[in-house]
């Protein structure tokens, strides 16, 4: 081997990288959003969740256990419930995480060291859930210990909802679908019209009678198609597969579906004019639509639980939008008119992205 002919290589493939800067740029801006989302949006702990409180007797000692809970640095107390039946709906609309059910016979138990304490968790989200529920037991059992000075006297007792026997995989198996979603949408069409700019095929378009928009419909047509057939056998798996319960209607998670499968292939669509050719637009997939939908939708971590600099951030993910809607179609049935503003904040970005899409296609001269 000569080292001559190797470093003659290397230069050649160095002038090759100064030449295209746009992909030298995204070599270093990857890892460093793999640093920075993995660090600040992985957080294995709980600060301020937000919990409600629902106090059945508002006796001395429940006001005294209600005050403990709420000068937790775990948790935020921002509901305090009449009954439990505005604690239901509120857990059912993920307003709160969980909610401490303190009985009205709570003083009375407490003076004979059997007193109990109800947990209900949202088990929308499987691994939140578990978190909040052992900072839940070890907070009571403190505060027990600390006003007894002896073994706990309050016995906490938790109910999870919507999962009752707590499987990660009831929240997991349908925030995956994004994952299907991303990879039919934005990357196949990303990679399919960045491969007609390299080939040149583009420019001879403009001598045919087609219009922008109908070469961009027929390119993209088919991946919709592809998509709702994933979309459907990954259904069809959560449900008979994994047996992840299907409680809202079929209708309402197709018609949420197809507008999220919409705005992932215009994004790929866009994506691949701005980059002009396969390798680039690849990378531009990666880092604007796996990653944040990985790390910012919610699938795995919780996004109330994020640094609120990128809370704000993940309302850029359309991705996040679309968990939201699975997790509660699958898991608490909720109707799709409760749901208007995730599905609306899927509509605004396909129209954005529409439009970027049309003024860029304008731009480059795309068919006439």
């Amino acid at each position: 081997m000569k080292l001559r002919n190797a470093l003659a290589i290397a230069g050649k493939e160095w002038r090759h990288l100064r030449r295209d800067p746009r992909s030298l740029a995204l070599l270093f801006l990857l890892p460093t959003m793999m640093l920075f989302l993995n660090g600040y949006a992985i957080r294995l702990d709980i600060t301020e969740a937000p919990i409600g409180l629902l106090q059945e007797s508002l006796d001395g000692a429940s006001n005294e256990l209600a005050g403990h809970l709420g000068a937790s640095r775990a948790f935020q107390v921002v509901r305090h419930f009449e009954d439990r039946d505005a604690m239901q709906r509120a857990i059912s609309r993920h307003e709160v995480w969980a909610a401490f059910v303190i009985p009205h016979d709570y003083a009375q138990a407490l003076a004979h060291n059997n007193a109990r304490v109800q947990l209900v968790l949202d088990g929308m989200d499987a691994n939140t859930a578990r978190l909040v529920r052992n900072y839940a037991l070890q907070l009571v059992n403190d505060f027990a210990q600390q006003r007894a000075g002896t073994a706990p006297a309050v016995d906490l007792r938790y109910r999870t909802w919507f999962n009752e026997t707590n499987e990660s995989r009831y929240a997991i198996v349908p925030g995956a679908i994004v994952q299907m979603l991303a990879v039919v949408g934005a990357l196949m069409t990303a990679l399919t019209i960045a491969r007609e700019m390299e080939s040149g095929n583009l420019v001879m378009l403009r001598t045919t009678p087609l219009t922008a928009a109908e070469f961009l419909l027929g390119k993209l047509a088919p991946y919709l198609v592809i998509g709702m057939v994933v979309t459907l056998a990954a259904v069809a798996a959560a449900v008979f597969v994994f047996g992840v319960p299907l409680r809202g209607s079929l209708v309402d998670l197709t018609l949420v579906s197809v507008l999220f499968l919409l705005v992932v292939t215009v994004q790929g669509a866009l994506l691949s004019l701005l980059a002009g050719n396969q390798l680039l637009a690849s990378q531009l997939v990666q880092v604007t639509t796996f990653l944040p939908s990985y790390l910012l939708s919610g699938v795995i971590y919780a996004i109330a639980n994020m640094p609120l600099a990128l809370q704000l951030i993940t309302l850029l993910v359309p991705a996040r939008f679309y968990v939201t809607l699975t997790k509660a179609l699958f898991l608490k049935g909720v109707p799709l008119s409760l749901l208007w503003p995730q599905a609306g904040a899927l509509a605004i970005a396909l129209v954005v992205l529409g439009l970027l899409l049309a003024r860029k296609a304008a731009r480059l001269g795309l068919a006439r």
